[in-house]
C-alpha cells in the first residue's frame, strides 16, 4: 500500500485544504499519516479510516510575531522527530509539507536523504504576507531572511503545489522552474458544499449577509460592518453574520465599531465552525460577502469562501481584486471597490433591490467556476502524487 506523510502546522481535520487532499488520497487506497497541532478538546491521536492524525503539539496563539516564531520552531523540531520515528516503522513513499512557515519543509530532511520525494504545498506566499502585515516598523529587517528561507525551501522541495495563479507566477518570477510547480486551487469540496435540494429555504426577512473565515484586518470586515451601518441609515434593513477565527485585537476593534454605530442587534459575531456547520450557515444566508482589502498579498490570494458560496448557489458580493476577477466576470459576481464602505453599501443595496437578477449571477458564477471546481483540482493532485511516487 502506498503511504504518504503530511505535516501541517494547523488542526486536522479542521484545515480544509489538508483534509481534502488527505481524503482524496484515502479514496484511492493511499494510507495517510498527518502530523499536526492539537486543538481544544482533541485527542493526541485519531484514526479517520486510512488517515491517522498525529497531534504532536498543542495549538497556541500566534498573533504576535515573536510568539509565532517560537511556536513554529518548536513545532518543526517535534514534527521532525516524530516523522523520523514513524519512518522507522513505515516506509513513506512521499512526504507533503504544508506551509506556513516555509522552513517546515526541512522536516522532510530524513526522507530526502532516503530519496523519497518531498512536496511543499504553499498555501500562502510568506514573503507577500509578511510585507502585507509588517511592512513598517522594526520587523521589516526580517524580510531578507524571509525571502532567503523561501528560496531555500523551494530549492529543497522536489515539487511545489500552490493555491493561486498569482502565487504561481510570483514564484516563477523569483526563479522557480515552471515545471516544478502545480496549481491546485483551494476550491470547495463538493461532498460538503453543494446546492440545496429543489426546495430551497425561503429568503430571510430582513435579508442576511454572511462573512466566514479568518477575521483579521486584511480581510476588510470593518468595511463590511460600516456598509451595514450605511444601509440602515438609508432605511435598508439587513443583518450580518460573522463566523470565523478572530485576531483578538481586531475583534475588539470590530466590537467597538458595532457599538459606536448602534448595530448590536444587526451584526452577530459567531465563533469558528467546522466546515459541515459552515455549510448550514451558508444555506441560511441570502448573500455571501468577500470584502478583502487590496495589498501585495490579498491581490494574489484566492478566496476559498467565495468558492464555497458559488458551490452552494449563493450570490456573491466581493471586492474587485485581480485574483477574484481573473476567474469570475462581472456578470457572475457583484464587485465593489476594495476599501470603500460606500461602494460596498451601494452594491449591497443594488442586489437587495434586484432579487430577480440573483439566478443570473448564480448561473454565471457556476459556469465560470466549473473549470476550477474541486473534481478538476483533485484529478491534477492525484496525477501529480502518482507521478512522483513512481519516479
Amino acid at each position: 500500500m502506498t503511504r504518504v506523510a503530511m505535516v501541517v502546522m494547523s488542526d486536522y481535520p479542521a484545515d480544509p485544504r489538508v483534509r481534502r487532499e488527505a481524503e482524496a488520497l484515502a479514496r484511492v487506497g493511499v494510507s495517510v499519516d498527518v502530523i499536526c497541532v492539537r486543538g481544544p478538546g482533541e485527542s493526541p491521536w485519531e484514526v479517520c479510516g486510512s488517515i491517522v492524525a498525529h497531534r504532536v503539539f498543542r495549538n497556541q496563539s500566534r498573533e504576535r510575531l515573536a510568539g509565532y516564531l517560537v511556536f513554529t520552531i518548536l513545532f518543526a523540531m517535534i514534527a521532525c522527530w516524530r516523522l523520523f520515528w514513524m519512518s522507522l516503522r513505515h516506509k513513506y513513499d512521499l512526504v507533503q509539507i504544508h506551509n506556513m512557515p516555509d522552513y517546515l519543509v526541512f522536516v522532510g530532511l530524513w526522507q530526502k536523504l532516503l530519496r523519497r520525494p518531498v512536496v511543499l504545498d504553499i498555501h500562502d506566499l510568506t514573503v507577500e504576507l509578511f510585507e502585507s502585515r509588517w511592512h513598517e516598523g522594526r520587523f521589516r529587517v526580517l524580510l531578507p531572511f524571509i525571502r532567503w528561507t523561501e528560496k531555500l525551501a523551494c530549492g529543497f522541495a522536489d515539487h511545489i503545489i500552490t493555491s493561486s495563479a498569482g502565487f504561481q507566477q510570483r514564484l516563477i518570477d523569483r526563479g522557480v522552474a515552471p515545471g516544478k510547480i502545480t496549481l491546485i486551487m483551494n476550491t470547495a469540496d463538493p461532498l460538503i458544499f453543494r446546492k440545496l435540494a429543489d426546495d430551497p429555504l425561503p429568503p430571510n426577512d430582513p435579508p442576511v449577509f454572511l462573512y466566514h473565515g479568518t477575521v483579521a484586518p486584511r480581510f476588510g470586515i470593518h468595511i463590511l460592518i460600516a456598509a451595514i451601518g450605511l444601509l440602515w441609515e438609508r432605511g435598508v434593513g439587513c443583518r450580518l453574520n460573522i463566523n470565523g477565527s478572530y485576531d483578538t485585537r481586531y475583534r475588539q476593534e470590530l466590537a467597538r465599531l458595532v457599538a459606536r454605530s448602534g448595530l448590536e442587534d444587526r451584526v452577530r459575531f459567531g465563533g469558528y465552525l467546522p466546515i459541515e456547520e459552515i455549510r448550514l450557515e451558508i444555506a441560511q444566508t441570502d448573500i455571501g460577502v468577500v470584502p478583502y482589502l487590496s495589498d501585495l498579498f490579498m491581490d494574489l490570494a484566492l478566496s476559498t469562501k467565495g468558492f464555497e458560496y458559488v458551490a452552494m448557489g449563493v450570490p456573491v458580493i466581493a471586492s474587485r481584486l485581480p485574483s477574484m476577477s481573473s476567474i469570475f466576470p462581472v456578470e457572475a459576481v457583484c464587485y465593489f471597490e476594495s476599501g470603500s464602505s460606500k461602494d460596498l453599501a451601494d452594491q449591497m443595496e443594488f442586489m437587495l433591490a434586484h432579487r430577480d437578477l440573483w439566478p443570473d449571477y448564480v448561473a454565471a458564477a457556476d459556469e465560470a467556476y466549473r473549470p476550477y471546481a474541486w473534481p478538476m483540482m483533485v484529478e491534477l493532485y492525484l496525477e501529480l502524487i502518482q507521478r512522483l511516487v513512481r519516479v
